[in-house]
């Protein structure tokens, strides 16, 4: 029974989607002799999280000498809202199951001593790898104190993402544009290369869904200049990172631009990786070019690869992907998914040493 009940805290957690942000996924169901009193979910960032979520729901006469099933151990601390183990303290709950515990050094345990010193029964560990699921870059990103990071790319059957010409050359169909949309969403930010702004243009935003926090943008460029008349600096639409690797006279003009900073520094996969840790970017999205994946790949910086292979072929003068730096050892992906697109096929594997 305790599984089926933290089940459906699961289920409850999931409909928050990329609501809750640099927050994690989060669900709570309260039980009873045996019988459902309320299901709730942490519903978006910065809103009442799942245990609260749940207790609002019921009398305090239900809530006292119930069980909390909660995918994720309650806060004890104060932050955007005040800490759940002591609401459960004070709602006189008999017993809290928890799914797993925080990796939030803020949290870390805390939670569950709290709910114990004050006489609350505790059980840990039900369900916790389909616990863990809800929130891999949550997890990883506090375990290995780190972004996750996903190189993605579009690629032809003979491995080429673009032709010799300085024009975009169309790979994916409309089945794998709507997938990919979908994939940048449940990530903090993108990041792309000087060679990619200038013959894509892209927009790097999520257009199939409105989000409260779109995904922060990055490009790596030699000199801001490069990105004077390119939509993510005119568009406003999300913040905009220029990252370059020398000043110009160019910078002061676009720092005054609406959403847009630009620093100037040696910005290596290791570099961009720091600067996602001090500014919480939990999750980071690599999209190109080739030879910015391929310093990251020799970095060994990646934790998930994500193609989308299309049935035509460009031929040997074509761009092929992940090209440049190589890497000293290979790296070694578990065994992929690979799901159908209309006439294109998505790959997409996760490194072994990931956790």
């Amino acid at each position: 029974m305790l599984t089926d009940f933290m089940q459906m805290a699961i289920d409850q957690a999931k409909l928050a989607g990329v609501a809750t942000y640099q927050n994690p996924q989060v669900g709570a169901v309260l039980v009873k002799d045996g019988h459902v009193l309320a299901q709730g979910y942490h519903h978006y960032f910065g809103g009442d999280h799942a245990e609260v979520d749940v207790l609002r729901q019921v009398t305090p006469e239900q809530a006292r000498g119930a069980t909390l099933f909660v995918t994720l151990e309650p806060c004890s601390h104060y932050g955007k809202t005040p800490p759940c183990s002591a609401r459960i303290v004070a709602a006189g709950i008999r017993q809290v199951v928890i799914g797993q515990l925080d990796p939030h050094p803020i949290v870390g345990g805390k939670g569950r001593q709290y709910l114990l010193n004050h006489g609350v029964d505790v059980v840990t560990g039900c369900l916790t790898d389909e616990v863990r699921a809800l929130n891999p870059h949550y997890n990883h990103f506090y375990v290995q104190q780190r972004p996750w990071i996903t190189l993605k790319m579009a690629i032809t059957l003979d491995g080429k993402i673009n032709t010799e010409t300085p024009t975009r050359t169309l790979v994916s169909n409309h089945a794998s544009y709507i997938d990919s949309q979908c994939l940048r969403s449940q990530f903090q930010a993108i990041l792309i290369g000087e060679r990619t702004l200038t013959i894509d243009d892209p927009q790097l935003t999520v257009r199939l869904t409105a989000m409260v926090q779109p995904p922060v943008r990055l490009v790596v460029l030699n000199t801001s200049t490069v990105a004077l008349n390119h939509r993510l600096v005119q568009d406003g639409q999300a913040p905009t990172w220029l990252l370059c690797r020398q000043a110009a006279a160019s910078d002061d003009q676009l720092r005054n631009s609406p959403n847009v900073h630009v620093l100037i520094g040696n910005w290596t996969p290791a570099a961009i990786s720091q600067l996602c840790v001090e500014q919480g970017w939990q999750s980071l999205l690599v999209e190109g070019g080739a030879h910015l994946q391929a310093e990251f790949v020799a970095a060994e910086l990646i934790d998930e690869w994500v193609s989308y292979i299309a049935p035509m072929m460009i031929g040997g003068t074509g761009l092929p992907a992940v090209t440049g730096a190589a890497v000293m050892t290979p790296l070694t992906f578990e065994q992929p998914t690979v799901t159908c697109l209309g006439t294109n096929i998505r790959l997409r594997a996760v490194r072994k040493e990931v956790k």
